[in-house]
């Protein structure tokens, strides 16, 4: 009989982390931080009892605590190529932007990247008795649905999931294996999305009159992923202006464009990369704001990073805009900037002149896509949901139960169940 341990991610989105255990092996699906003032991590788990580890995908919610286990330990940790190098890069720079104390350290990357374990999509592989596949999710480059089956029992767990084309990665499909339970997201099962086509014509547009106009368009946004994402958009749109391109993108794009087979439209997007500016140091990044054109720089929630030093640049302009394109959770600068619009600026408390909007380019899926998605499903299997706050947990395995007529429960952290 498989037991599933829920470690984190119960009730709130981040800090991502199932314990899977079989009759005779232990693996840990993703093991990831929350990103508040101070890091949060999941419960505890003893290295030493681990057999392996599954990671989804590179976000640090869902990747951000693996290098605990690689103190001494020589663990297999399992997932696509692009996800490795993502991970890398990201870790890296949490680990150099920490004003905290960390409880690892380059060090332990480091091992964690030698026990690592690459897997193509459909690849079949094995952990002690629990064989499992990596299949696309969807939701950035790398990222993948885990199918497992142990003791008779076949287990989906979706990490993140996108079931829409996107201009970065295709939309996931369902698995058209039977399963006996699945663990899915529930980022937006309270929403749909808006048409996204509508969506970028409009942002584009809006780029587009910002900068003809002599402003700047600063466009807070996640590194991995979310950056190239409005890159393809501006460009697949029409807009042919300055686009500069700041952070970690230099080295995310590299890796993406080393890994083309993750890729949609790998093509299209070597040549859009070509077509930006990407800084490579304080003088081009001071020059940037100077000129019209538009500026991705994370962070994507205006908490740090270089989209701060930006924004004290563009926001007491009223020429300039700021659009936000990414999730803002509750308390972060970006979500106090949609609500006040005000912005803390070299130290003072002031309202933004800037043009504000938030555009939904969301790389998950929304509530209809959740509940396509879980209609499609094979079997009657039994349905755990995590990653969602606000209720989102209970809402969507509520409609499970009432609408599917399917076992469905939203677990509390620490909660064991046996499938």
């Amino acid at each position: 009989m498989v037991s599933l341990t829920f470690l984190g991610g119960t009730h709130e989105v981040g800090r991502s982390a199932i314990l899977l255990e079989s009759s005779q092996t232990k693996v840990l699906l993703d093991y990831g931080v929350m990103l508040n003032d101070e890091p949060g991590f999941p419960a505890h788990v003893r290295a030493s009892e681990l057999d392996g580890i599954i990671v989804t995908h590179a976000h640090l919610d869902h990747s951000g605590a693996v290098p605990l286990f690689y103190l001494t330990e020589r663990i297999p940790v399992f997932a696509t190529p692009i996800t490795f190098d993502l991970v890398e890069v990201l870790i890296e720079d949490f680990i150099k932007l920490s004003s905290y104390f960390l409880p690892y350290e380059f060090l332990e990357l480091q091992n964690m990247m030698r026990n690592r374990v690459e897997l193509r999509y459909g690849e079949k592989a094995r952990i002690g008795d629990i064989r499992f596949k990596l299949i696309n999710a969807g939701h950035i480059p790398g990222s993948s649905l885990v199918v497992l089956e142990a003791d008779g029992q076949r287990i989906l767990y979706t990490g993140d999931l996108n079931t829409r084309d996107t201009h970065l990665v295709r939309g996931a499909r369902v698995p058209g294996e039977e399963f006996d339970a699945v663990i899915i997201e529930s980022t937006y099962a309270d929403e749909d999305h808006p048409e996204r086509s509508e969506v970028e014509k409009e942002f584009t547009g809006r780029v587009r009159g910002v900068v003809s106009n002599g402003g700047v368009a600063l466009i807070p946004a996640f590194a991995v992923g979310r950056s190239q994402e409005v890159l393809m958009i501006l460009r697949s749109n029409g807009y042919k202006g300055s686009v500069v391109m700041d952070g970690m993108a230099r080295k995310v794009n590299e890796i993406m464009l080393n890994n083309p087979q993750f890729l949609r439209r790998a093509k299209s997007f070597g040549k859009f990369i070509d077509s930006a500016k990407i800084v490579r140091g304080w003088r081009d990044r001071r020059r940037a704001p100077r000129r019209p054109g538009a500026i991705i720089a994370p962070s994507g929630m205006l908490e740090g990073g270089t989209a701060i030093y930006y924004m004290e640049q563009v926001a007491l302009d009223e020429k300039n805009a700021v659009f936000l394109v990414s999730y803002q959770i509750p308390g972060t600068g970006g979500d106090k900037l949609l609500e006040t619009g005000r912005f803390v600026i070299k130290g003072r408390d002031q309202e933004v002149k800037a043009q504000v909007a938030r555009y939904d380019f969301s790389s998950h899926a929304g509530k209809t896509e959740l509940r396509e998605f879980l209609r499609g499903l094979k079997g009657e299997p039994k349905v755990y949901v995590l990653h969602g706050a606000e209720g989102n947990c209970k809402l969507l395995a509520d409609w499970v139960a009432e609408e599917l007529g399917l076992e469905a429960v939203a677990p509390d952290s620490g909660d064991t169940f046996k499938v």
